[in-house]
């Protein structure tokens, strides 16, 4: 999330929450919020406030329905390069994918999950596995980190921090391989 739309939320969610607190508190009879509203509405300099912050709070909320609506891409990409002929940059499915294809080569892979969590030090990839019962775990958990790494540093350009494996299971079907 954008830090100007983080703040924009937060600023919009305290003034919403100021004015549900006032509307429950008369709702359920504590006439001291009216008593001092009537006052103060009845001074013109203090209705012009009023309608100041009720049209900052209206365009403040068409502008969060805009944003989250319009501002978004439709998926999440790294950037691989910016240069003077253009941006190069690449999703997260096909990162995925390559991910998928590399891991696909190794023998004792059932099933493989993965995802990926972007930090400032570059990607951490997290895989989740099925392995054969025959697969030494230690060995093909650094096998598979390590082509991984080797795929997406060489092949996208991109700096992995880590790859993290959690094996979820054995399973003693075949299976098809992923693709």
């Amino acid at each position: 999330m954008q830090p100007a739309y983080r703040l924009l939320s937060a600023i919009f969610a305290i003034l919403a929450l100021i004015f549900a607190g006032v509307l429950l508190a008369l709702a359920l009879g504590w006439a001291i919020p009216l008593a001092y509203l009537q006052p103060f509405l009845s001074i013109s300099d203090n209705r012009l406030i009023v309608v100041i912050v009720s049209s900052v709070v209206i365009l403040l909320a068409l502008l969060l329905i805009t944003m989250s609506t319009h501002g978004r891409p439709r998926f999440r990409e790294l950037l691989i390069q910016d240069s003077t002929l253009g941006r190069v940059g690449i999703s997260e499915a096909a990162l995925q994918d390559m991910i998928l294809r590399t891991a696909r080569h190794i023998r004792e892979i059932r099933e493989i999950k993965s995802f990926l969590r972007h930090e400032r030090d570059g990607l951490v990839v997290v895989l989740h596995l099925k392995v054969h019962p025959d697969a030494n775990i230690p060995e093909l958990s650094q096998e598979v980190q390590l082509e991984v790494q080797k795929c997406l540093e060489e092949k996208a350009a991109i700096h992995v921090q880590n790859v993290q494996v959690l094996v979820e299971g054995v399973s003693y079907e075949h299976q098809s391989k992923p693709e």
